[in-house]
């Protein structure tokens, strides 16, 4: 085992008795297969060294642990100094470097990540493209829960090896600031990164703007070829990455290499003038919204960086409709629409509603609220933006997680004033007073959970989707005539 730490700094706790093939590796005791090398990580909830037995038992002939244990072991057993860390590298020894086989590129920023991933899949090809995001982690056929945005380290080069064993060429990935602070992706190379906006949150772990800037940042210290990359300069930390990094700008607002302006809003979508470095081409596109514009531009130029030519990106990007849950209709026949999306910050909130007041014949009605056990400051700016932007707001719980919902409503209550909102703690009940007084021609918002399937209340995942609750209530509206 010794072999997969050249280059560390590690202490051979134990000496197996013999020499071990070992045929995986596991961070997780549950799912150690006989031969694995179990991996005894620190976590915020719980502490993988004290799930050492259990993984033996179900057969691991070797333990990586990060700090000092009882060596009564019948195996092999090595401390690694900063073992999270250096997993990914321990990891891709193990794998052989499946990434380097893969032209890998990463998206990051506070918000559009998700939907550009999609829209980089189309154009690429899905039955090229393995994609890791928020919503799910695909690789060819394949469809994996995603318990994180971005995976730990050992399960990135996991997936890398199973894309390569399909046959793909290209890794999409999502990039959180999460995952590049904690050295998830330190093991990889990225053919081509883009850099989405950088907005007010994550700052319960990351304490401050500048300290998640700078973890976004990282990402573009790590490409293979300098420039290499699409950026929104509209953003003023893009404008920043832009003048240090160089390659592709993008702006809706000002000169850049790829800018674009909504020419017309449809119900079906939009029509806008694209300048793709100098060549002006009219696209009638299928997802709506200033924001998903911005979208389209940086995914263009990803792919303008991989090679491909503006027309074969167009005709693909066309009739896209992006991630689910985002900007997603709820479509029941009814006389007034319904839109869930995964907006649950200020800035995503601002941005969707912006783009519904463009589209509006009625009224607005945004049911909102905010999560627990995560950064509170943005909590009174999202009352504040969901009550300006529209002319009714009802405010409920999201995932309250382990903190008191009441406590979460009156937080986001402070930035919140005047009587065009209403609270309705139960999120269920909330969804159906939005239904229950929507008028023809309105537009109703659930915002905060989009392609979410699950509320966690606590530490326990309840079966809750916004989609399902708004279509089961315009049935029941349509049937009470």
């Amino acid at each position: 085992m010794e072999e997969l730490l050249l280059g560390l700094e590690y202490e051979v706790l134990q000496k197996g008795s013999c020499k071990v093939d070992y045929s995986g590796m596991e961070y997780d005791s549950r799912k150690v297969t006989e031969g694995d090398i179990f991996v005894a990580l620190e976590g915020a909830v719980s502490d993988g060294h004290d799930y050492i037995n259990q993984a033996i038992a179900r057969g691991a002939k070797g333990v990586l642990v990060s700090k000092k244990v009882q060596t009564d072991f019948p195996c092999e057993c090595i401390l690694v100094k900063d073992l999270r860390k250096n997993l990914g590298k321990i990891a891709s020894n193990f794998y052989n470097y499946p990434q380097r086989k893969l032209k890998i590129i990463g998206i990051t920023g506070t918000n559009g990540k998700t939907t550009s991933t999609y829209l980089l899949e189309s154009i690429l090809g899905a039955e090229r493209v393995a994609r890791i995001g928020t919503v799910e982690y695909k690789i060819g056929d394949e469809i994996i829960e995603a318990p994180n945005t971005t995976p730990e380290s050992l399960d990135v080069v996991k997936l890398c090896k199973k894309a390569i064993d399909k046959g793909l060429e290209y890794l999409v990935m999502e990039v959180s600031s999460h995952a590049l602070s904690l050295g998830r992706v330190d093991m990889l190379e990225f053919d081509v990164a883009s850099f989405t906006n950088l907005t007010l949150d994550h700052l319960d772990y990351h304490k401050n703007m500048d300290n998640y800037f700078e973890a976004k940042r990282k990402l573009f210290t790590m490409l293979k070829k300098s420039g290499s990359d699409s950026i929104n300069i509209d953003d003023q930390y893009g404008d920043k990455l832009y003048k240090e990094f160089g390659g592709y700008s993008y702006s809706l607002t000002k000169p850049a290499d790829l800018t674009g302006e909504i020419l017309e809003f449809h119900s079906d979508g939009q029509l806008v003038r694209l300048n793709l470095l100098g060549d002006i081409f009219e696209e009638k596109l299928s997802i709506l919204g200033r924001y998903n514009l911005y979208n389209v531009l940086g995914v263009i130029g990803i792919a303008l960086q991989l090679g491909i030519e503006k027309e074969g990106i167009l005709e693909r990007i066309r009739d896209t409709k992006g991630a689910p849950g985002r900007f997603e209709l709820v479509n029941c026949g009814q006389d007034f629409i319904v839109v869930v999306d995964y907006a649950h910050t200020g800035d995503a909130l601002e941005n969707i509603l912006n783009s519904i007041n463009e589209l509006k014949k009625g009224r607005v009605i945004t049911v909102f609220g905010c999560g627990g056990d995560r950064d509170a400051t943005k909590r009174p700016i999202m009352g504040g933006i969901a009550q300006r932007l529209s002319d009714i707001a009802i405010l409920t719980s999201d995932n309250p997680r382990t903190e008191d919902p009441h406590s979460i409503i009156e937080d986001v209550k402070k930035g919140m004033s005047g009587d065009n909102y209403l609270v309705e703690e139960d999120r269920e009940k909330a969804i159906m007073k939005a239904i229950e007084i929507a008028q023809k021609n309105d537009i109703i918002l659930i915002a905060g959970k989009g392609h979410e399937t699950y509320q966690i209340l606590g530490r326990n995942k309840i079966h809750f989707d916004d989609r399902e609750m708004a279509r089961r209530e315009i049935v029941r509206r349509k049937m009470r005539g």
